[in-house]
Order: structure tokens, then sequence, then C-alpha cells
């Protein structure tokens, strides 16, 4: 749960087709593949590999925490690409109570590096 409910200070995200990278303040990597390939779970938090789709505009990615309950990510890029939302979508306990959680992070210039989350 730390990793859902901690977000990070700073994301970088770089796209190398089929597969878009996003790395943290943390050290963490997360690789998302779009290209229907099956991808092996990885045993390392600080370096995970999922298996992402495109719904429209929003890069996608389901997956369970180790106790078993379902998760579901998603990313997409708001106003004018000035902001990145990334959003949540937990299913916890024994009645699968769903919890949404949203993250907005700010653009910042590269020469500031990564993204910055708001106050909102």
């Amino acid at each position: 749960m730390h990793l859902f409910l901690e977000p990070s200070r700073r994301l970088t995200v770089s796209q190398k087709d089929p597969e878009i990278d996003l790395s943290d303040d943390d050290d963490r990597k997360f690789v998302f593949f779009t290209d229907g390939r099956k991808v092996e779970k990885s045993k390392d938090p600080n370096h995970q590999d999922f298996d992402g789709k495109w719904e429209e505009y929003r890069l996608v990615a389901e997956g369970k925490d180790p106790l078993g309950n379902k998760y579901e990510r998603c990313y997409e890029v708001l106003e004018g690409n000035q902001k990145l939302r990334e959003t949540l979508y937990l299913k916890v306990g024994r009645s699968s109570t769903e919890v949404s959680i949203r993250y907005i992070y700010d653009l910042v210039s590269p020469a500031k590096t990564n993204a910055a989350p708001s106050s909102h």
C-alpha cells in the first residue's frame, strides 16, 4: 500500500515505442509494454514491468499487489500537455471495496528536469 498511498514527488517519462518508462525520485522504474506481449512480474519492487494498453489517450495497466488485491493504474496528459494525471483504482479487502486515488503532476521544463506534483 505504501507504493499507492505515497505519491512520487517527481516523475520522468520517456517513450520508446512500444515501451513507456516512468522513473520516480525514489529510484523506482515502471515499464509499460503496449505491444501485447506477456510480461513476467519482477520480484524487484524498484523495477516493475507491466502489460500496458492504450485506451484512447490513456495509458492503462492492471495488476495485483502482493496480497492479491486488484489495481489499475492510468496515466493521461491534461491541459495542453502541461499536466499528467495518475489515477489508481484499487479493490481491497474481502469485499473488494473500490478506492480511487488521483495525483496531478505539473510539467517542469527539461532544464529543471522531471514533473512535480501540484497541490490540488
